[in-house]
C-alpha cells in the first residue's frame, strides 16, 4: 500500500508537493525550499498543530465520558447502591471504615480506563495521558473561549496548559468571567514567550478572581517538599527535585547566585559548577563559597620519596622560623598553616580544603569557619564575607503604602500579591522611579540631557527599562530581565556621542547576551516606536513583535506619552479652547442665576 504525503507549501515554490513514501523521500520538497518559504512553513506547519492538538484533547475528553458512562452501567447493573435491610447498610459502612472500596470489584473506573485506551493509541505514559485528558475536559467546560484561541492556532498546547494549571483555583462561578478576559488579551496581542504569556494569566487571575491568588498561595507552601534520589541514567550521580513557594524559591537562587559570584574571577569553575557548589557549602553551614583560583588554591603537598608520606613545604619554612627565633610549635592541634610574610605573592590568605583522611585537620577547619567572625579578616579575599543574595521586585508605590492591592512582579519569578510582595519589601533597598514622562529627554531637562549622551546608562535609567519589560525582549526569549544586558536600539556612536545613537528609555532594550549577539552580528534588524514596541526583522524577512506583553501592561503608571505630533496638538489646543469656553459660559450663567432659579 503506497501513501501520499503532501508538503504545505505556503511560499508556493513548489506547486507539486505530494511525494511517494514507498520511495523514501518524503523530505525531498522541504529540501529545496528557500528560508523564507522554510520558516513559512514552519509557522503554519504550527498553526496546524494547535488545531490538531485542540482536536487532540477534545477526543481525549469525549473518549473519557464515554468510558465513565460504561464503568457507571456496569457497576449499576451489579448494585443499585440501595441496601434491603438496616444491618446489610451497617454492613457496608463497617466495611468503608475498614479501609474497603465498595467498588473495588468492579476493576478500574472510567478515567484510568481511558488513561490506558488513550496512552496506548498515542504513545504516552499514564501520567501524559491522564494531563490530556484534563486538558480536555478544561478546553470543553473551564476555558471554551481560550481553547477557541488555541483551536485558531494563537496558543499552543504549552501555553494553553499554563492557563488551565494558573486558573485551577478559580471558583467556577468565576470562572466565565476570567475565560473572557484571557480569550480577550490572548486574540488582541502577538503571540508572546511563555514567561510573558504566564504573567498575562497571572494577572487575569488577580484582577477578576484575587481569591483564587490565595488559595493557591496557601497549596504551594503546603505542598512543597525536596527530594534527592540517584540519576537512573547515569552512574555516580543524583538529582534533585523539589517544589517551593516562589518567593522562597527566589530568595534560594539569589543565595546560590550570590555564593557562586563572589569567588574571584579566575576561579576555574562554571556557573553551574559554583552554584552546585554553593548548595552544597550551604549544607555545610557555611555562607561564603571558597574560592579555587590559582592564588587561593592551597600549595600542592611534596612527598617523600623514602617515606612515601606527604610533606607539607609551608610547614617546614615555618617550622625552620620558630627553630631560629627559638619558639615552639605545637603540631598536636591539626591547625593548617597560613602563609604570611614569607608568601606575599598571594592575594589573600591560604584556603586549604580540608582532607577526609585527616579528622583533626577536619575539625580544626570547620571550627574555625564557624567561630571566627568574618568581619576579623582584613584581607580582600571574597571567601572570607558571606555574599549578599538579591532579588527584584517591582510594584506600586500605592501598593506599598497600602493604598491598593495591587500585584507586584518577582523578577524570573512571576507576579506575587500584595501582601507577600509588602513583607519582601520591608527591608528592601527601594529604588523610585518617576514615570509618566516622555521617553526622549528634552532641552529642558540638561541633567537627563547630559546622560543621553553617556554610554552607559544611569541605575534609575536601567530600573526604569528593566521594570518596564519582564524579560529579553527577543521573540519567544524567557530570560528575567534583571540578568540580560540593555541594548542600544541605534547603535552609541563612541567617537561622536552627539551623532550616534542616544542613551534613553526609548533607544534602550533588554537582550540576554545570546540575542545581544545575535542581533549585534547577525543579519537581524531591530526598531523601537515611541510606543516602546520593539520589532525584530529576520533574515528571511519575517517581522516579529519582540514584547507583546510588558510590565506597562502590568503597572499602568510606567506608561510613557509618545510626543504629539502637530497635527494632533493643534486639534487638541482647539478641543481644550472649545471645553474652556463652554466650562466659562456656564460659569457665567451659575452666576447671573443663582438657585431658587
Amino acid at each position: 500500500m503506497a501513501f501520499e504525503f503532501g508538503t504545505i507549501d505556503p511560499a508556493g515554490e513548489h506547486p507539486d508537493a505530494g511525494v511517494d513514501v514507498a520511495g523514501f523521500d518524503v523530505f525531498g520538497p522541504l529540501a529545496g525550499l528557500s528560508p523564507e518559504a522554510l520558516i513559512s512553513t514552519a509557522m503554519y506547519s504550527a498553526t496546524m498543530n494547535a488545531a490538531n492538538t485542540c482536536r487532540m484533547l477534545m477526543a481525549a475528553s469525549l473518549l473519557h465520558e464515554q468510558r465513565e458512562e460504561d464503568y457507571l452501567l456496569r457497576r449499576s447493573e451489579s448494585h443499585s447502591g440501595q441496601t434491603g435491610s438496616i444491618d446489610e447498610l451497617i454492613a457496608m459502612t463497617a466495611e468503608v471504615a475498614a479501609g474497603r472500596d465498595p467498588y473495588e470489584e468492579f476493576g478500574p473506573n472510567g478515567f484510568e480506563q481511558a488513561a490506558a485506551e488513550f496512552g496506548a493509541a498515542m504513545n504516552m505514559t499514564p501520567a501524559e495521558a491522564r494531563a490530556a485528558i484534563r486538558a480536555g475536559d478544561a478546553m470543553r467546560y473551564r476555558l471554551p473561549l481560550t481553547g477557541t484561541a488555541l483551536a485558531c492556532g494563537r496558543i499552543d498546547l504549552d501555553r494553553f496548559q499554563i492557563a488551565e494549571k494558573r486558573t485551577d483555583f478559580v471558583d467556577d462561578a468565576t470562572m466565565p468571567a476570567v475565560d473572557a478576559a484571557l480569550a480577550e488579551v490572548i486574540l488582541a496581542r502577538d503571540p508572546m514567550s511563555t514567561a510573558r504569556f504566564t504573567a498575562l494569566v497571572d494577572k487575569v487571575v488577580h484582577t477578576h478572581a484575587p481569591e483564587a491568588v490565595k488559595r493557591r498561595n496557601e497549596h504551594a507552601a503546603r505542598d512543597r517538599g525536596v527530594t534527592l534520589r540517584p540519576d537512573r541514567h547515569q552512574s555516580g550521580r543524583s538529582r534533585i527535585t523539589g517544589h517551593l513557594p516562589h518567593t522562597d524559591a527566589a530568595a534560594l537562587n539569589a543565595q546560590l547566585s550570590a555564593m557562586a559570584t563572589g569567588v574571584h574571577t579566575r576561579d576555574p569553575r562554571t556557573m553551574a559548577q559554583r552554584r552546585a557548589d554553593a548548595l552544597v557549602a550551604l549544607a555545610h553551614g557555611k555562607r561564603a563559597l571558597e574560592c579555587r583560583c590559582r592564588d587561593c588554591a592551597p600549595e600542592p603537598l611534596a612527598h617523600d620519596l623514602d617515606t612515601d608520606a606527604a610533606v607539607d613545604t609551608d610547614a617546614a619554612v615555618d617550622t625552620d622560623a620558630a627553630v631560629d627565633t627559638d619558639a615552639t610549635t605545637d603540631t598536636t592541634t591539626g591547625d593548617m598553616p597560613v602563609a604570611g610574610a614569607a608568601d606575599e605573592s598571594r592575594s589573600g590568605p591560604a584556603v586549604v580544603e580540608p582532607d577526609v583522611s585527616d579528622a583533626a585537620a577536619t575539625e580544626s577547619e570547620t571550627t574555625g569557619a564557624a567561630t571566627e567572625p568574618a568581619e576579623e579578616c582584613t584581607c580582600d579575599c571574597s571567601t572570607c564575607r558571606a555574599p549578599r543574595p538579591t532579588y527584584h521586585i517591582v510594584a506600586n508605590q500605592t501598593t506599598l503604602q497600602g493604598l491598593d492591592n495591587d500585584p507586584g512582579m518577582l523578577d524570573g519569578h512571576g507576579l506575587i500579591d500584595a501582601g507577600t510582595m509588602r513583607r519582601l519589601c520591608g527591608d528592601a533597598i527601594h529604588t523610585f522611579i518617576t514615570t509618566g514622562v516622555r521617553s526622549e529627554p528634552s532641552g529642558a531637562d540638561a541633567r537627563a540631557a547630559a546622560s543621553a549622551s553617556t554610554y552607559v546608562p544611569s541605575k534609575k535609567l536601567q530600573a526604569l527599562v528593566r521594570a518596564g519589560e519582564l524579560c529579553c525582549t527577543f521573540p519567544g526569549c524567557n530570560q528575567p530581565v534583571w540578568t540580560v544586558d540593555l541594548d542600544h536600539t541605534h547603535p552609541f556612536d563612541h567617537t561622536n556621542p552627539a551623532r550616534g545613537g542616544k542613551t534613553f528609555q526609548g533607544n534602550l532594550k533588554p537582550l540576554c547576551r545570546f540575542h545581544h549577539r545575535i542581533k549585534t552580528f547577525g543579519a537581524w534588524r531591530d526598531s523601537q516606536d515611541e510606543y516602546m514596541s520593539i520589532w525584530f526583522e529576520a533574515p528571511t524577512g519575517h517581522v516579529y513583535l519582540g514584547n507583546p506583553y510588558t510590565g506597562r501592561d502590568l503597572f499602568a503608571s510606567l506608561i510613557t506619552q509618545p510626543p504629539d505630533h502637530p497635527a494632533r496638538k493643534r486639534l487638541g489646543d482647539e478641543r481644550a479652547a472649545r471645553t474652556d469656553t463652554h466650562r466659562q459660559r456656564q460659569d457665567d450663567w451659575d452666576r447671573q442665576n443663582p438657585p431658587p432659579f
